[in-house]
């Protein structure tokens, strides 16, 4: 996509969307990720971006954290060089839009007479008030499908809060589950793990209403609501305390299941390998490689109910052990005899981590003004259709002349008049109005 004034939109990719166009109102990264994925999958993205409002992960306009640029630099437009932006923007084209100005949501409704899929994050209601939900774009485009990915669903007494990853973390029961036993407070896997899995689940729904609309031929709504979404996760705890009035006690890396099963010391300062015993066949090659025949001897730790009474001491011997070594090689030798092990592995191990680059987890991708780096793919590839990663995200507005002359067929007058009424820019708005000030991107993306 070169974004030339008057050039069509490039197709997508090749993989098994190539031909579906999708409209991408999203913000931060639950919304972004099931776009990023029907991208990857061949789909065709227009990410429509209001110019006070941009995509949150854009960051602040006018610069943000250091950590959050390459090489620390937010340089002279911060916005197109957040990494959470463009790790997440990939393949995807931006169209500059205020839909509350003059011509906007003509604009709109014209991109959604020509598409498959609008997916929005928006919380319950935003989409119907701006007269661009499910009722009034299929009135346009009957085989349109309107995902809306709201925290807590459009009905019930939550429906109208407003969610962050580590809020519906807490709301869908997943905090109950972390810590370090009954006396402590709950504690939060991060900022956001919620929003993977709600822009998994988001993809996925996507994917069920496109194969239902090969059927009849009719669009749909469908909601994801991605509190509901995480709380599949952990169904069996949610099953089992409804069955048994027990509720879960949290117990560090423990697990019923499995012992010793722990992240334990390695050579280095901070430094640690997983290690993961499940059977009795696991619990012997482990003691092999601990040279350690007196514990396979000990009837103490002969069965599995015995091993997790004696957790404590089964991980101070594996911790003598472990500490003498690199987590690389710990892992590697217990694996090699049998034993679920893996390094715990930092940012930078794992954007250099040879397996992910071989199998093509991993890619290099040059950004216009971001330059040349490694961002990572998706978990998922076809033989037939491949997909993938093809361009870098884009740069805020850069796509606007080629879907509005390209792929709209709107005229020079026409898309002249929607930039001297502010509705369509080349470059975010930052100042007033809005009367607060240039928009703050939160570090913990809401729907």
């Amino acid at each position: 996509m070169t974004g030339e004034k008057g050039t069509a939109p490039e197709p997508g990719g090749t993989g098994p969307l190539a031909g579906v166009r999708v409209i991408d109102m999203t913000t931060a990264w639950a919304g972004p990720m099931a776009t990023r994925s029907l991208a990857w999958l061949g789909a065709e993205v227009v990410k429509v971006e209001p110019p006070r409002r941009p995509d949150g992960w854009r960051g602040f306009l006018t610069g943000g954290p250091p950590h959050h640029y390459p090489d620390l630099d937010q340089g002279a437009k911060p916005y197109n060089r957040n990494l959470l932006f463009n790790t997440q923007g990939h393949d995807k084209l931006s169209l500059s839009l205020d839909l509350k100005k003059p011509g906007g949501l003509d604009v709109l409704r014209r991109l959604a007479a020509v598409s498959d899929v609008l997916v929005a994050n928006f919380t319950p209601g935003v989409l119907d008030r701006l007269g661009i939900g499910y009722d009034e774009l299929a009135a346009i485009n009957e085989r349109i499908i309107v995902v809306e990915m709201p925290a807590f669903g459009s009905t019930g007494p939550m429906s109208s809060h407003q969610g962050m990853g580590k809020t519906m973390e807490a709301a869908c029961g997943m905090a109950a589950l972390i810590g370090y036993g009954d006396d402590d407070e709950p504690v939060l896997t991060g900022p956001a793990i919620l929003d993977p899995i709600g822009g998994l689940n988001a993809a996925a729904a996507v994917l069920t209403a496109l194969e239902l609309r090969a059927h009849d031929g009719a669009g749909c709504h469908v909601e994801v609501p991605q509190t509901e979404a995480a709380a599949h996760w952990i169904g069996e705890f949610v099953l089992d305390q409804v069955e048994s009035g027990r509720s879960p006690a949290p117990d560090g890396n423990h697990v019923p299941d499995a012992a010793p099963h722990q992240a334990f010391p390695a050579a280095g300062d901070d430094e640690w390998v997983a290690v993961a015993v499940r059977g009795d066949d696991e619990w012997s090659a482990l003691c092999r490689v601990l040279d350690r025949p007196d514990l396979a001897a000990d009837e103490r730790f002969a069965t599995l109910a015995g091993r997790l009474a004696h957790q404590g001491e089964l991980e101070d011997a594996v911790a003598a052990w472990t500490r003498t070594r690199g987590k690389g090689e710990a892992a590697r030798t217990l694996q090699a005899a049998g034993v679920p092990a893996a390094p715990v592995q930092d940012g930078t191990e794992v954007a250099a981590d040879p397996g992910l680059r071989a199998c093509g987890f991993l890619s290099t991708v040059t950004h216009p003004e971001a330059g040349t780096h490694v961002y990572p793919g998706l978990a998922f590839r076809l033989d037939r259709t491949p997909g993938g990663l093809r361009r870098p995200a884009p740069l805020f507005g850069q796509h606007n002349e080629a879907v509005l002359t390209g792929l709209l067929g709107l005229t020079e007058a026409e898309v002249a008049e929607l930039r001297a009424s502010g509705t369509v820019t080349d470059e975010p708005v930052i100042g007033d109005p809005p009367a607060r000030g240039p928009r703050r991107v939160r570090p913990d993306p809401a729907p």
